[in-house]
Order: C-alpha cells, then structure tokens, then sequence
C-alpha cells in the first residue's frame, strides 16, 4: 500500500501532505507514491536521514547552501515524459534535448550542495557526458540548438540558405531549408541514441532529486510542529504503542487561529483491546485519529507530532469513524460500519498484525443490539490479540478488557452560565485508568451551563438511572 491510499483512509494524512513545501505535481507524484513500510531496518535508516536533514536546516552556517538548494528544487522541471522516450529510443526534440542538457546543470549545482551541507545520503550521478555531448562548442551556457558543429553538411547547408533570396530563388530556398531539417533529424536521431546510454543515470537522478525534496519537506514540517523521531519496537520485544504527549496538528491549527490551545494527550496500548468511555465531546474521537495519523505517519517515515512515541510496526492501520453511507452507495452508515468491520475481522483471521481503532461502533442501531455487537467485536478481538481502541458510548457492559476512560469536563471551574465557545477551556481531555465501568454523567450539567430551560432539565432528570 502506498501514501495515496492512506491519505484516504487516514484522516489529518492529507493535512500533513498539504502543509509539506513541495514544487508541485512531480514531487508530490512522488510522496503518493511511497509505500507503507513494515521493515524496521529500512525505517530507522530513513530516521537516520531525516534527523540528518532536521540538523542541516537548524544549522545557521547551513543557511546560504540550504537556501540555495530549495530555490534548486523550484527549477527542476518535470521530464519524465522525455526520460519514458529515451528509455524507448525515441527522437527528442530540440526542447527536449534542452531539458537534458539544463537538468544535467541541475544535478551538478545540487550534488554541490548536498556536499557542502553534508548531506550524502542521495547519490546523485554525474551527468557531465551528457552535458558534454550536448554542448559540443564548449559554451559553458545551459542553452541549447542543435550547433553547426554537429555537422558538416549541416553547417554548408545553413551557410547556402542564409546566402539564398527566398523571393528571386524559392525553390533553392525551399530544398536548402528541406535539407537542413533532414540533416536536424539527422543529428537529433543520434544525439538520442547516444543519451537513452545514459538514461538508467538520469532517471535515478531525476528520482534522486525528487526524493531529496521529500526529505528537506519532512524536516522542514517536523520543526514546523516540533515533531519528535518514534521509536520502533523490535519484533522480539512485547507489542506495546506509547505516545506522550500527542497532538493532532490540524485540529491545533484550528485551535491556535481561534486563541485556543490544543492539549496534548498520553495513551499506551498493549497487544489486546481497550474500551475508550467518556461523555460527549470529550475528545475520543480525536484521540482515535490521532493515533491512526501517528502510526501511519511512523511507517512512511516521518517524525511524528508528539513528546516522546514508542511504535510497534503494524501491516495496516485501520480507523472506523463516521458516517460511510456515502462510500456505500444504497447502504445505510450501519450497513457501511458492519461491512468494515467484517473485512478487518477477516484479516484478523490470518494473523495480519494491525491496529484497531474504531469510533463507537453499532451507535446507529439499537442498543441492545449495539451493545452486543461491542461485546462481540472485544471478544473477537481479544482472541486474535489484535491491538485496538475502542470508544463507546455505552455504560458497563461487564466486560473485563482494559478501559481508558477522558477525565472530560470540569464544570466546577465554571462560574455563572458558560459561553458556548469557551467550553474547551473547561474540558480535560488526559486520559484515565477507568475501574468504574459507567460511562461519567456530564450531559445534563453542560446543558445547565449554557443555560438550557431549567424545567426541561429537571424532566430530563427524572428519567435517569
């Protein structure tokens, strides 16, 4: 699986995508592509690189070769078309024989660069033979056309054509000009064999650089929110996810335009289910998108947006969460909900190592039923000790997995009636060891707060039990 397919499945993804500083189209071509890695060696060399490059923008002496090298970035045009006819053996024309020639210049200034600010982890090849062929008067210039040194027929040719009068002689002027395209041909035909000899170089430098961008992107945003290298849990270890600290970086985007503070959040989870209680709005489901974006963002190789994060390696991730009618054309939310649910299960049935988190499953049906179906989906889960989270509107349930539970809202601290967008100063959203088992009775105490009809308050208590 790739980064495009996450970026589907894995809400607060495409956030992060967007907020990378990348050229256009190419390079994010380019990050849709990377896969999902399940290979700790390969992803704590990648953390290697990352670090690496973290170091290199936060070193001020960096400051000019780093500057130089992300204005490089913008000037590399996107051939992969002109690479894809040198791979066939086709013809290029004059532009495109340029932009071999102005991207061999490219990799040049930028293995320059990488050398300068130490960082070698993208070999770039030299392309200098390929420069040299397209330049063959010694210019020095990243100019191109095809030069009367190419040929001397070619050279005669034009010499004969510019001494000619297109108005008193337009049949030489026409055969001359016929011949000089021939010849054009000629010289584009071999100039083309001679450079798809060089194409294996080229295309990797073409990636190369590609690559390069990504990781000065993924630095760049990991200072941009202060992220923090995971460590991966060796296979030999027990399967235990810790993160302090968390953050979802969209929703403290939003918080931070609005005056707001988003407050980090602990959690660990072993390999087994845990139930997640809390009264509404208590910040379960950003929790559970949190950690979908966390371990997803460890396994394509970024840092993550957390304190401190330990992260067993999975081979998928799975969030279910919200209303999926529209992705199941015909089905209701239920429906859709039952069917994901079913696929992941039958996953599980082969032993796919994978992480769980599920938004209050069975909410839309009955409760009775809804309540059973949780039972089950724990039952289930604990026998094929998959790790997951679970959130849960229902109260106890009897059930004897491990419960977390949000400490929610503080209305003591409130003085007089609530403003409605000052409610996330009162909510606390650390997560709790619950023994308890019932889900905290909050409802009616926020409606009494933002100053909902005392009557219809008291006729709502009366049917409590």
């Amino acid at each position: 699986m790739n980064f495009a397919r996450f970026v589907e499945r894995i809400e607060g993804l495409k956030y992060i995508s967007d907020k990378m500083e990348l050229t256009g189209s190419r390079v994010r071509r380019y990050l849709m592509q990377m896969p999902f890695s399940t290979d700790r060696d390969v992803l704590e060399k990648h953390f290697d690189i990352l670090q690496k490059a973290c170091g290199i923008l936060s070193d001020h002496n960096a400051g000019s070769a780093v500057m130089q090298l992300l204005h490089l970035f913008s000037r590399v045009h996107d051939i992969q078309g002109t690479l894809e006819a040198l791979k066939e053996k086709q013809t290029l024309d004059e532009v495109e024989l340029f932009e071999i020639k102005y991207f061999s210049v490219l990799c040049a200034d930028a293995a320059k660069l990488c050398e300068q600010t130490g960082f070698t982890y993208e070999n770039l090849h030299s392309l200098q033979e390929a420069f040299i062929l397209l330049d063959p008067d010694n210019t020095g210039t990243v100019s191109f056309s095809i030069y009367d040194s190419y040929s001397k027929q070619l050279a005669k040719t034009r010499q004969q054509a510019a001494a000619t009068d297109l108005a008193t002689d337009p049949g030489l002027w026409d055969q001359l000009h016929d011949t000089i395209q021939r010849e054009e041909l000629v010289v584009r035909e071999k100039l083309s064999l001679k450079l798809s000899v060089l194409y294996p170089s080229l295309q990797e430098n073409f990636d190369s650089l590609a690559r390069l961008e990504i990781w000065f992107a993924k630095a760049s945003l990991a200072l941009s929110y202060s992220m923090v290298r995971p460590a991966t849990v060796p296979e030999d270890q027990p399967c235990v996810l810790s993160v302090e600290g968390m953050v979802n970086p969209a929703i403290a985007d939003n918080l931070q335009k609005a005056g707001e503070t988003f407050q980090p959040v602990s959690v660990t989870l072993n390999r087994e289910p845990c139930l997640l209680t809390g009264a509404n709005m208590s910040g379960k489901t950003v929790v559970l998108k949190t950690l979908a974006l966390i371990q997803a963002l460890t396994q394509f190789s970024f840092f993550v947006p957390a304190q401190k994060a330990s992260i067993p390696l999975v081979k998928d991730v799975f969030l279910v969460i919200g209303d999926k009618q529209d992705q199941y054309r015909g089905l209701s939310s239920f429906a859709a909900e039952m069917l994901d649910l079913d696929r992941i299960m039958a996953k599980m049935a082969k032993g796919t190592k994978m992480l769980v988190l599920a938004d209050e499953p069975a909410r839309t049906t009955n409760p009775a039923e809804g309540a059973a179906i949780l039972c089950a989906l724990i039952e289930f889960f604990e026998k094929n000790k998959v790790m997951s989270l679970i959130s849960t509107h229902y109260g106890d349930l009897g059930l004897s997995c491990r419960k977390l539970r949000v400490v929610g809202f503080q209305g003591t601290r409130v003085e007089g009636r609530l403003d409605p967008l000052m409610m996330n100063r009162y909510m606390n959203y650390d997560l709790v060891e619950d023994k308890g088992g019932s889900v905290p009775l909050e409802a009616l105490n926020i409606a009494r707060l933002l100053g909902v009809d005392g009557s219809f308050i008291d006729m709502a208590k009366k049917y409590l039990k």
